[in-house]
């Protein structure tokens, strides 16, 4: 099976600082230097309504690990809703402290982006989210009442995946996201935003119920990207291209 080969004991290894030193990526407004921290909550509730002002309506960032070299928009650390994103630390906490029945059903809601599994984990581990977000140092990403209300920034997300990919480069969690269907299990497509940039070797993504909020996260090889948009997915691949497609190739050549 599939799945028989993506669960494994992850080496652990140390993760570095990263740098607090922030550019913007092109087209952005620059970042100033922050310290790590808790942010401002936006909202809990995935409504357009709350990005629409000026600023709020885009979010990226992009981490390479081989010199952690990091940029972003200026609002990278803001929590705006998780969308299916919140599944990779709702994964993350079931394959430390489940079962081994309910971690194969995490690795599959990252395949297909299972909302069923998805509730019943979350159901069943509550803390979850919360738990991953302080074991990982994610300031922006918080659990709530329903997975589908939690929030998260890319700069989060970011975070994650790069501190999975130094303590164990197959992680299983890595794995499932190499392995993505091309249709969720909703019906809805998997093949846009970060996930278009060169050299993507794996990726999640988000969607609200209303199509109108979208997001994704993608590593390759020594790098990270996430971007999240108010629009369609035909808005956040755009998007991600502008924004991102030059750190990709640039992580791609020096071979990272």
């Amino acid at each position: 099976m599939l799945l028989a080969a993506l669960i494994a004991i992850p080496v652990v290894a140390s993760f570095g600082a990263r740098t607090d030193e922030q550019s913007a990526v092109a087209g952005e407004e620059d970042a100033s230097s922050t310290e790590a921290g808790p942010t401002e909550m936006i909202a809990l509730t995935p409504d357009p309504a709350d990005f629409a002002y000026a600023g709020e309506r885009s979010q990226a960032s992009f981490y390479r690990l081989s010199d952690g070299m990091q940029v972003g928009t200026a609002n990278e650390r803001k929590a705006r809703p998780a969308l299916s994103l919140i599944k990779l630390y709702i994964a993350k906490y079931v394959l430390d402290n489940g079962t081994i029945e309910e971690s194969y059903d995490a690795l599959q809601m990252l395949v297909d982006s299972n909302d069923r599994f998805a509730a019943e984990l979350y159901r069943s581990y509550p803390e979850s989210v919360d738990s991953v977000a302080e074991e990982y140092d994610l300031y922006s990403t918080r659990g709530a009442e329903q997975w589908g209300y939690s929030v998260t920034s890319t700069y989060d997300a970011v975070t994650f995946i790069s501190q999975l990919m130094v303590e164990n480069p197959t992680h299983p969690i890595l794995t499932a996201m190499s392995v993505s269907t091309e249709v969720a299990a909703d019906g809805y497509e998997q093949d846009f935003g970060t996930a278009q940039l060169p050299g993507v070797l794996g990726t999640k993504w988000g969607w609200s119920d209303a199509r109108d909020l979208h997001s994704s996260v993608s590593f390759g090889r020594g790098w990270v990207a996430a971007a999240s948009v108010v629009g369609s997915a035909e808005d956040l691949t755009e998007y991600a291209e502008a924004q991102l497609e030059g750190p990709a190739e640039a992580a791609n050549s020096r071979g990272s």
